[in-house]
């Protein structure tokens, strides 16, 4: 049966995932071992705290025993000093009373560095991507709000300069309004003058229409005076007529005087 890609990356992190925690179970299960005990009890111990651990069974042992010597499973565990005690576990699992079989877990052997994990090399890669994006948006967000200063000080100052242009264009509409009211003003007072002149002359004329008309009904009187027929008068009021004609005579010169 052949696994597709994604089949078999899922098959592996499951694999991956299961044997880092047994490779724990077991790095504690020989931490805790006793003396006189042997890898099976170790093993045993293991699969015991892996069900405790994580409530379920470990089913992946073939594939711990093909990783567990890889420089990324080997066991970190200290080892006990001495020749050729059979207490000392060797790298394939077994006692050994071989001094010079070189174990896995001895101070002087030459063991590479442990390489890194892909997921801790991927998530390194993403942090430091995550960390470039985040510094990227930042930068944006710099130079968007940079950006946004430098426009909200031409508006400020277009503002500005607008508020200006309206208050000169303010104050000569009030200038022309101003000049506008005393035109008005002058034209009305002009309209004023011109009806008081109208009124006065007005007046005058008839002041002079009404002398006028005093000046014919005294004429007409005098002239009635000066018409009567004296002829059938009696002495008395002959003299009496005499006196009142001149009576109009003097009071005529004298209004003319008065005039002059």
């Amino acid at each position: 049966m052949t696994r597709g890609v994604v089949a078999c990356k899922k098959r592996w992190y499951k694999i991956n995932k299961a044997v880092a925690q047994f490779a724990g179970c077991y790095d504690q299960a020989s931490r805790n071992i006793r003396s006189g005990s042997n890898v099976d009890d170790i093993k045993k111990l293991a699969y015991k705290l892996y069900s405790t651990n994580y409530g379920q069974k470990f089913t992946f042992e073939r594939r711990w025993n093909m990783i567990r010597l890889e420089p990324k499973w080997r066991s970190q565990l200290p080892t006990q000093s001495g020749g050729s005690k059979r207490t000392k576990v060797s790298a394939t699992g077994a006692y050994s009373s071989n001094p010079e079989t070189p174990l896995a877990d001895e101070p002087g052997l030459n063991s590479p560095v442990r390489p890194q994990g892909s997921k801790k090399s991927k998530r390194k890669a993403q942090m430091f991507e995550d960390f470039n994006k985040r510094k990227s948006s930042v930068v944006k967000k710099l130079s968007l709000m940079e950006d946004f200063k430098n426009v909200r000080e031409r508006e400020l100052m277009d503002r500005e300069k607008k508020r200006e242009e309206e208050k000169e264009h303010r104050a000569k509409i009030m200038a022309i309004k101003e000049k506008e009211l005393q035109i008005q003003a002058a034209m009305k007072e002009q309209e004023l003058q011109t009806q008081r002149y109208i009124k006065e002359m007005e007046i005058k004329a008839k002041e002079r229409e009404m002398e006028r008309m005093t000046k014919e009904r005294e004429r007409e009187m005098d002239m009635q005076i000066l018409n009567v027929d004296t002829s059938t008068m009696s002495e008395k009021r002959r003299a009496l007529h005499e006196i009142e004609c001149e009576k109009r005579h003097l009071c005529r010169k004298f209004c003319s005087r008065l005039r002059v």
